[in-house]
């Protein structure tokens, strides 16, 4: 499709999908854009829809103020089409399948976090895209331009909705990192919708034996499929069962990959002494935390929260999903046409639905 050194521009007309409003989504017709210096025009096959794109569609997080109408959608994957000028990563070629780097590998470059190399803490952060008036990522366009450092080459063999899993494998290599993953620690994660199950696989690359507590059958069944052992606390004792798996100490790593003050204190009950917690999920409502603070005193637990992933996290959750050692076309529930994007988020919003990917082609 492409003559390697050829210069190839693009333009025209594209379909971009815009949230106008709560419980709201349209398709769009712009322009399609150029790309300045240091910058890459993508053709965008798949976006995936984040939880954080459905709960916003739903009214549920109004806390965050967005306005509208905004270009939402950060899980999406496809192929170069046009360099920018001053793009210099000889990876980055027209033809490429990328997936792309969500905000938190964004940052301003000169304040403490940024190098310090964690710009998903930048405290200058760069705002949002800004294009033909709408504010966004714009991963639900047919094409986008974006910084060349927000690319990460994929493998061409992964699908793109799978490769549309980078941010949020991201995030979860980043949790694996914080929480000191290594072999012989007893991990249990707590849910087992998409995060989680993404997070297990993590957890068990950097070496963690992972059970996973759920409390829906069908999930627990798709997790057991995918070879870990799972403990459903709605028909077991999930203490009983944490003990048993950890030979009687508790959980060393705990990764909350919901959040309920149900599976906070459930955490809270199966730790292990010197224990490592995540609170992975954000709540919307936020759930509760029932803990005395002398007991994180006295038996020397951590609390970890992580928010966001940094550029390394990108660099390795790209290698495990083009090489298969972390597997998500099991967390792909539909594959949708932009045209039919309302539908789409209805069902992403469904209860008990893995991820809903929209193609932005007719392919």
């Amino acid at each position: 499709m492409y003559e390697k050194g050829k210069k190839i521009i693009m333009t025209g007309k594209m379909k971009t999908m815009v949230m106008e409003g709560i419980g709201q989504v349209a398709v769009r017709e712009l322009e399609i854009p150029q790309p300045g210096p240091g910058q890459v025009l993508v053709r965008i096959h798949q976006c995936n829809i984040c939880t954080a794109d459905w709960q916003t569609w739903k009214g549920l997080r109004k806390s965050m103020g967005r306005t509208f109408p905004w270009a939402d959608g950060h899980e999406m994957a496809g192929e170069i089409v046009q360099l920018g000028p001053g793009v210099t990563n000889p990876l980055l070629q027209p033809g490429v399948h990328v997936a792309f780097g969500g905000q938190g590998s964004r940052g301003c470059g000169e304040c403490h976090f940024c190098r310090m190399g964690h710009p998903s803490c930048c405290t200058n952060k760069p705002g949002e895209i800004e294009y033909c008036g709408i504010k966004g990522s714009f991963g639900f366009s047919q094409y986008a331009v974006y910084e060349s450092g927000r690319l990460y080459p994929v493998s061409s063999e992964l699908p793109y909705e799978e490769a549309g899993f980078l941010e949020p494998t991201s995030t979860t290599v980043h949790g694996a990192r914080r929480l000191r993953i290594r072999p012989g620690d007893k991990v249990l994660v707590i849910g087992a919708g998409n995060l989680g199950m993404v997070n297990a696989q993590v957890a068990a690359h950097f070496g963690g034996d992972v059970l996973i507590s759920e409390v829906v059958e069908e999930r627990c069944q798709l997790a057991a499929s995918l070879g870990f052992p799972t403990v459903n606390p709605a028909s077991e004792n999930l203490k009983e069962r944490v003990m048993a798996f950890t030979d009687g100490r508790g959980a060393d790593v705990i990764i909350l990959a919901v959040a309920n003050t149900k599976a906070n204190d459930q955490a809270f009950s199966v730790a292990a002494r010197r224990a490592r917690i995540l609170f992975f999920a954000s709540g919307h409502p936020v759930a509760d935390l029932n803990i005395d603070a002398n007991q994180i005193h006295y038996q020397e637990w951590e609390l970890i929260g992580t928010y966001n992933s940094d550029p390394s996290d990108y660099q390795i959750a790209a290698g495990l999903l083009s090489s298969g050692a972390v597997k998500v076309d099991k967390l792909i529930s539909h594959k949708i046409p932009i045209d039919d994007c309302q539908h789409a988020f209805e069902l992403a919003a469904t209860p008990g639905m893995y991820r809903v990917s929209i193609s932005m082609f007719d392919e």
